[in-house]
């Protein structure tokens, strides 16, 4: 939500993709009061479903226009021992994570590239992909997958213009700990509770994501976690 207000805040149109339910409804309406003079378009989709038929909606909702600058920000974490989830709940998880970043980002950097477009792509990611996470297995695997997908396309889309990072954020106090609107039981974990004492609001995250963006290495630490 707030990298939505920041970019609303310095004029540019957004599209904003997420799962149907209250927040969403209201969220976009809050921020069409606030920024009469940008477009603010919304589409509604669950990018757990693996089978990618929600593209379809992206694909129409962006049809007539460039997009240029994309945020992979979608994800939340599924807790417990492996064995308690079934692997229909493992999977949902892993596509929201990872593999609904893959085609969001397949489909606007090619466009990017057939049109000889400038541009950059963002994924929220964590440093959780590079040690272990036994009781949150699926979080581990899918951020390790957004830092190295980032971290390689990063390299094919430099010279073409189009800049790539994946920043790993500290623990942020939003609804994450809580299933992030998905039918999920977090479960309570102590490293995790421990961590989220020294969370910093979401409002202080966008500046410092803007700022890396072209400038930092592309996969960039923020905060003291």
């Amino acid at each position: 939500k707030e990298l939505v207000r920041k970019l609303l805040s310095q004029g540019l149109n957004v599209i904003i993709i997420a799962r149907s339910e209250p927040v969403f409804d209201e969220t976009v309406k809050e921020f069409k009061a606030l920024f009469p003079k940008c477009e603010l378009r919304p589409v509604k989709a669950d990018l757990s479903d693996g089978s990618g038929g929600w593209m379809a909606e992206v694909k129409t909702a962006t049809e007539d226009i460039d997009v240029q600058v994309v945020f992979n920000n979608a994800g939340y974490i599924l807790t417990g021992f492996f064995e308690q989830h079934s692997v229909e709940a493992h999977l949902a998880n892993f596509n929201c994570n990872l593999s609904a970043n893959v085609r969001l980002t397949h489909h606007f950097y090619s466009r990017m590239i057939e049109k000889g477009l400038k541009g950059c792509i963002v994924f929220t990611s964590s440093a959780a992909g590079f040690i272990p996470n036994p009781f949150a297995v699926m979080y581990g695997c899918t951020k390790a997958g957004v830092s190295e997908l980032a971290a390689s396309l990063a390299v094919e889309g430099k010279a073409r213009g189009i800049d790539v990072h994946a920043v790993h954020p500290s623990p942020v106090n939003s609804r994450f700990t809580v299933g992030g609107g998905n039918q999920v039981k977090v479960h309570k974990i102590d490293s995790i509770e421990m961590a989220y004492k020294f969370a910093s609001g979401p409002e202080a995250l966008p500046n410092q994501i803007f700022s890396a963006i072209g400038r930092c290495p592309v996969m960039y630490d923020l905060g003291s976690t």
